[in-house]
């Protein structure tokens, strides 16, 4: 299922409207508030798992990938309104998605099957094919990362390996080797000279296309980093998150060495990170509940609350990060307007091992220099055994919640054939009728008559294997259709040479429409009636 939402919002960076006040500070916001994000139309695109999405086409065209093996794109606002159209096909599951810009006309797509393909947004077809497996070797090239500009093509996997393509011919320009794990995100720079790369192994690395190896490996996360993005043409700000549901923003522009960038930790989600995307003043995150949560954005130009304990020592001889620390003020005086709008130390993110900031002052041992007189431990021993301070993310709760539905996980079909129990993942037992069902037009009436099954009794968090006990009969029906719940909610699909083969004694329906049954009359099962067709 896709969904389309109105956000309702003013997407232009909140400094830009009213550059006196910051995004920190707590009066960025009317005392209303900003308002609701309001449904606006749904499509059921694909028959499994929606692994991706992307826009191309100045927005107007909705891609997604999915693990029903199908690339499909949808126009919800174009004037003779269509359902998804296939694009393309792979032979396996579907992992990712990457356009190489917003006016293209060609997206790419990555799969389990070991290739990258690239589909014209058109109609015309497969435009080209790369076999990501080297030397013939089948066994390697999965794709679950992927990224596009015009003239290059990045993509990641379990090999922890980074391949880089020309997307025009189809060669491999280089790869890059460093991760020692799956490679889950990937980004591109405007100028095609920086990738950035999220990975399994806890760290996001910064290749450059120029040296041709890695130039700074970051540390921020202590858990498998799953996201990334940035709309900043160099990726001098971008976001991560990871699996234990941190969101770091890292701001690394004026700086000499990335690493001597700001990074602060956003928010903290209940579970891992699968997506993160900003936009204005906002940044918005997916996990694997049905909720998507939206956050109010931090503003990194902001100085940094420092406190006494705090001990800044330096590695390197570059130039000091734009948003270098200031110390408090000793007085205990309540909070001014500029001190709201600063960041919280402890909201603060250590970018790698070698960076200088933030670092936190040993309470037996104290490093004034690298070889000071005074120093008991070498800076670098310092620098290791310092204890970490607890993380506190800037932002405590989300700004908004686009509430979702919880989805069916797993279903058994009961003996009668016409019965099904499904869980969902709040841990709820639903029993559906699959002869009973309602039928729902949805916004395009040409094309999108929706019959649903009808949920006919709850049983509340229970194990699934003590309700059938309790429910399931003695009945032997034959089969004629098969149910799955893959999509995250209950699909029946009649099976072509079955689906009339299966009967059952008119009076034992227990349909509601009263109707004189001859004696002993059967009645075929047919699930899209709205009642039983008659033999």
């Amino acid at each position: 299922m896709i969904c389309a939402w109105d956000l309702n919002l003013d997407l232009t960076p909140f400094n830009e409207r009213n550059p006196r006040v910051t995004l920190n500070s707590s009066s960025d916001l009317s005392p209303k508030g900003p308002p609701p994000t309001s449904f606006r139309q749904q499509v059921q695109a694909h028959t499994h798992w929606i692994n991706d999405i992307v826009l191309a086409q100045d927005n107007e065209a909705l891609v997604s990938a999915s693990s029903d093996i199908t690339i499909k794109v949808w126009r919800p606002a174009a004037q003779n309104a269509l359902p998804p159209q296939t694009i393309g096909l792979h032979s396996d599951y579907v992992k990712c998605l990457a356009s190489p810009g917003p006016q293209s006309d060609w997206v790419a797509s990555g799969a389990l099957d070991r290739k990258i393909c690239l589909w014209d947004l058109n109609g015309a077809g497969q435009l080209l094919e790369i076999h990501v497996g080297e030397d013939g070797n089948k066994a390697k090239g999965s794709v679950y990362a992927l990224a596009a500009t015009s003239c290059l093509l990045a993509s990641g996997g379990p090999e922890s390996i980074v391949r880089v393509w020309d997307p025009r011919s189809g060669k491999r320009i280089t790869k890059l080797v460093g991760h020692t794990d799956n490679i889950r995100d990937v980004l591109i720079s405007q100028d095609g000279d920086t990738i950035m790369t999220a990975s399994s192994d806890q760290t996001v690395k910064v290749w450059s296309m120029t040296a041709g190896r890695c130039m700074y490996t970051l540390t921020m996360h202590n858990d498998s980093v799953w996201s990334l993005y940035s709309d900043h043409p160099r990726l001098s700000v971008f976001y991560s998150s990871d699996r234990s549901g941190l969101v770091a923003k890292t701001d690394t522009r004026g700086c000499a060495e990335i690493d001597e960038g700001l990074s602060v930790a956003v928010s903290q989600e209940h579970e891992g990170v699968s997506k993160v995307i900003a936009a204005g003043d906002y940044i918005w995150t997916a996990t694997s509940s049905a909720s998507i949560n939206r956050w109010k954005n931090i503003d990194t130009e902001a100085e940094v609350q420092v406190p006494e304990s705090y001990s800044f020592h330096r590695n390197s001889l570059s130039t000091t990060p734009k948003s270098k620390p200031s110390s408090p003020p000793k007085d205990s005086s309540p909070e001014t307007p500029k001190q709201s709008s600063q960041i919280p130390f402890k909201s603060v993110l250590r970018l790698s091992n070698a960076a200088p900031f933030p670092l936190y002052r040993n309470k037996e041992y104290e490093v004034t220099t690298p070889h000071s007189a005074t120093s008991v431990r070498k800076a670098s021993e310092a620098l290791v055994e310092d204890e970490p301070a607890l993380i506190v993310p800037f932002r405590t709760a989300p700004d908004h919640t686009i509430e979702g539905q919880h989805g069916l996980i797993k279903h058994i079909t009961l003996n009668d054939r016409r019965r099904v129990l499904t869980i969902d993942t709040a841990g709820e037992v639903m029993m559906w009728d699959l002869l009973k069902v309602c039928v729902s037009v949805e916004m395009f009436d040409s094309w999108s008559n929706s019959y649903q099954c009808v949920p006919v009794q709850s049983f509340g968090k229970r194990h699934l294997d003590d309700v059938l006990k309790e429910v399931n009969t003695m009945d032997a029906v034959a089969h004629w259709c098969s149910v799955d719940t893959r999509t995250g909610s209950l699909t029946c699909v009649l099976e072509e040479n079955t689906c009339f083969d299966a009967e059952m004694y008119a009076d034992e329906l227990q349909i509601e429409e009263k109707i004189d049954f001859k004696e002993d009359q059967r009645s075929k099962l047919d699930y899209t009636m709205n009642s039983p067709m008659s033999s």
